[in-house]
C-alpha cells in the first residue's frame, strides 16, 4: 500500500476546496500549527493560510501569530450547522498590524467569491492571487443577500456531492 493513499477529508477539511479553486497556485503544502486545526493549507504564492473547522472554538490569537510570524494572510472557514452552512474568520497581514475580521459570510457575486461582514464593515475578495480587502461593498445589500444564498447553496451541494 503506498505511503500517499488519501485518507477521505472531513467536511471542514472539504470546505477549503471552494476558495482555493478561486487562487492560481501551483503550491500547496500540509502545515501543522500550533493552535489551527489539522489539515492546514500553506499557498505560498498568495502569501496564504488556510484551514477549516467544524468546532466553534475561538482560535483568532492563533490565527493572529500565524499572521505575524509567517507574513500570511490566515483564512479560517468554520462549518456550522443551522442556516447558514459557513462563515469565516480572517487575519489579513499588514506591516503595521494585523486586522481580524471574524463572521465573515461568503458571497457568491458576479462569478467570485467574496466573504461578507453580517452587518457593515470590511469586505474580502478571494482573487487569483490572494485576499483583498475592501472598504466599500461590492454591491447593494440586496445583491449581497442573494449572493450569500447563493454560496450557501453552493457550499452545501458541494459538501453533499464531493466524495475522496
Amino acid at each position: 500500500m503506498s505511503e500517499y493513499t488519501s485518507r477521505p477529508l472531513p467536511p471542514c477539511e472539504r470546505l477549503l476546496a471552494i476558495p482555493l479553486m478561486e487562487l492560481t497556485a501551483s503550491t500547496v503544502a500540509t502545515w501543522n500549527l500550533p493552535g489551527l486545526p489539522s489539515g492546514t493549507l500553506d499557498v505560498p504564492e498568495c502569501r496564504l493560510v488556510m484551514c477549516g473547522t467544524a468546532d466553534a472554538e475561538r482560535r483568532d490569537l492563533a490565527m493572529l501569530k500565524t499572521a505575524v510570524d509567517q507574513d500570511r494572510d490566515v483564512l479560517l472557514l468554520r462549518l456550522l450547522a443551522g442556516k447558514r452552512p459557513c462563515e469565516a474568520d480572517i487575519v489579513l497581514s499588514s506591516p503595521v498590524e494585523p486586522m481580524l475580521l471574524t463572521h465573515m459570510l461568503p458571497c457568491r457575486f458576479d462569478q467570485s467569491l467574496w466573504l461578507v461582514p453580517m452587518r457593515g464593515g470590511r469586505y474580502v475578495s478571494v482573487e487569483e492571487s490572494g485576499l483583498k480587502v475592501h472598504w466599500q461593498p461590492p454591491a447593494s445589500e440586496a445583491e449581497i443577500f442573494a449572493g450569500c444564498q447563493r454560496a450557501d447553496t453552493e457550499i452545501a451541494r458541494f459538501l453533499k456531492g464531493v466524495s475522496f
